[in-house]
């Protein structure tokens, strides 16, 4: 008997054994070319939209418009050093906001925060 390289295998191996190792010697994951298809010229074909798909309510959403910027010409030279800057002089105040459809503030990210965020390198979620 041997193993599946060819090596000859003491016969003093029982063949349940033998066969457990040959299991455990194989690849735990197929290859990864298994995983992927080809579907590119699936792709390619525009699909027609669904005549019995519910269409969309209420009143599409605009950007709103803030308040218009003064000229600085101090501005920090990369977007990490602005952070740590205002970061550092106004933790505390808003940097970014995300707005309902009401026009109300649903989330709050101050400068200190983001400037947490951008230092340890971990994700805003």
């Amino acid at each position: 008997m041997e193993t599946g390289d060819g090596v000859p295998v003491s016969s003093r191996v029982s063949a349940k054994i033998q066969q457990l190792v040959n299991t455990l010697k194989r690849p735990k994951r197929p290859p990864l070319r298994e995983f992927f298809v080809d579907d590119f010229e699936e792709l390619l074909e525009v699909q027609q939209p669904d005549p019995n798909q519910p269409k969309p309510e209420g009143a599409q959403m605009l950007a709103m418009r803030g308040e218009q910027l003064g000229v600085v010409t101090n501005w920090p030279p990369s977007l990490e050093a602005a952070l740590q800057r205002w970061g550092t002089i106004s933790p505390k105040a808003p940097c970014l906001t995300t707005m309902d459809t009401n026009g109300k503030p649903l989330y709050i990210l101050t400068y200190a925060l983001v400037c947490l965020y951008s230092v340890s390198g971990s994700t805003l979620t």
